[in-house]
């Protein structure tokens, strides 16, 4: 009987880590699937903010053509014919009346 208790000890001791040594690698690889799924998320926001930086940067240099243009046209005594109007967006396109 006392042989019975002990084998009966066993197999539940090894039950015991089997299951807490499954639920280890299963929490292991959930792990390592939300790293690799929150890399491409953040490798996606990345080229968006790329994107963005580059929008503003071709922004910021439409913004200082604009004023040297003005300082070339008051060198040269140009004057505007009247109020401009912005066509486009991105300041590449303006009409003067």
């Amino acid at each position: 009987m006392n042989i019975q208790k002990k084998t009966c000890q066993k197999m539940i001791f090894f039950a015991f880590c089997f299951v807490a040594l499954g639920a280890l690698y299963i929490y292991g690889i959930n792990k390592t699937a939300v790293r690799a799924f929150g890399k491409s998320v953040d490798n996606k926001r990345i080229t968006e903010m790329e994107e963005e930086v580059r929008a503003l940067e071709t922004e910021r240099a439409h913004l200082a053509i604009g004023s040297w243009l003005e300082t070339r046209a008051q060198r040269y005594e140009l004057v505007a014919a009247g109020k401009v109007h912005v066509l486009s967006r991105d300041v590449a396109i303006v009409r003067a009346e």
